[in-house]
């Protein structure tokens, strides 16, 4: 999410995002084997360093989503995140204008509402237009948001308008979720793995789009299983994992053939077509 934000709105490049995603790695604890993450230092590391990365890009620190001075020309950019008391309701927050009263905090309050994962971070505080509400990450089922991301994009630029491309971007294949009835430990590690999980909304739209070149889905799909979060920071294996599947030819070709769909910027699908296979795959699924 925070690496969407990055290239789409502040428009920073590849490097400048990996740079600034080493940094924080660096500063935060992701090590829970002995139960030692300290949730209130990581929330304050992390905004700290959003404050330091907004000001890099000449960006105020209280610089709201939707900023009326903003650059017109900027990508649109919609992030996810669920409240405390609903965990299956995503609010969104947006960098444009929406109908409606939609919450609009500040760059900070949202991209630290939607990286707020409980085992690792504190509850984020967003003021939203009447209360401040608590939030904890992504919506249960919605921790993927491609879905989400196609109905809004279908809103706000019409069913008419051709897509060239959808990218989906995985952070590897995880292990085969399964639980062991006496291991009580195990269970809550399950829980948390199903609340982060991405791979059913992959799954599904990988189903549902089978014929739309326009779609692309990667993830790395060996050897990431095995990395637990308090190993992110030893990214040889992270990138050893990421070249060989990068180097596989069906990879390669899809890449090639998203780069020239990019290049040529000629849409082979419309929104309103997306919408009838999701709702001809819904249908199919509930009539068998």
């Amino acid at each position: 999410r925070m690496v969407a934000f990055m290239l789409g709105h502040l428009r920073m490049n590849v490097d400048q995002v990996m740079d600034a995603l080493l940094v924080l790695i660096a500063h935060i604890s992701f090590d829970d084997s002995e139960n030692s993450i300290d949730r209130e230092n990581n929330s304050t590391t992390l905004r700290n360093l959003l404050e330091d990365t907004l000001s890099a890009r000449g960006i105020a620190a209280d610089t709201k989503m939707d900023d009326p001075n903003s650059s017109s020309k900027q990508c649109k950019v919609a992030l996810y995140a669920a409240a405390s008391a609903n965990l299956t309701h995503p609010y969104i927050f947006r960098t444009y204008p929406s109908r409606g009263s939609t919450p609009n905090p500040t760059i900070i309050e949202a991209l630290c509402a939607t990286m707020a994962i409980q085992s690792h971070f504190l509850p984020a505080k967003v003021r939203l237009p009447r209360v401040r509400e608590l939030f904890v990450g992504g919506a249960l089922g919605a921790n993927n948001p491609t879905r989400l991301l196609l109905e809004e994009a279908s809103k706000v630029f019409g069913t008419n308008r051709r897509v060239a491309q959808i990218i989906s971007l995985g952070c590897g294949l995880p292990r085969v979720l399964s639980l062991d009835s006496s291991n009580r430990q195990g269970l809550g590690r399950l829980l948390q793995e199903i609340t982060t999980d991405c791979e059913m909304v992959a799954n599904e739209l990988s189903t549902r789009l089978l014929d739309v070149n326009a779609y692309l889905r990667l993830n790395v799909n060996r050897g990431m299983e095995s990395i637990k979060m308090k190993e992110w920071a030893a990214l040889g294996a992270v990138e050893t994992h990421t070249a060989a599947y990068l180097a596989t030819p069906y990879v390669s070709n899809l890449i090639d053939n998203s780069v020239q769909g990019l290049q040529e910027r000629v849409g082979s699908v419309t929104f309103g077509r997306l919408s009838e296979y999701i709702v001809m795959y819904v249908w199919l699924m509930e009539i068998f």
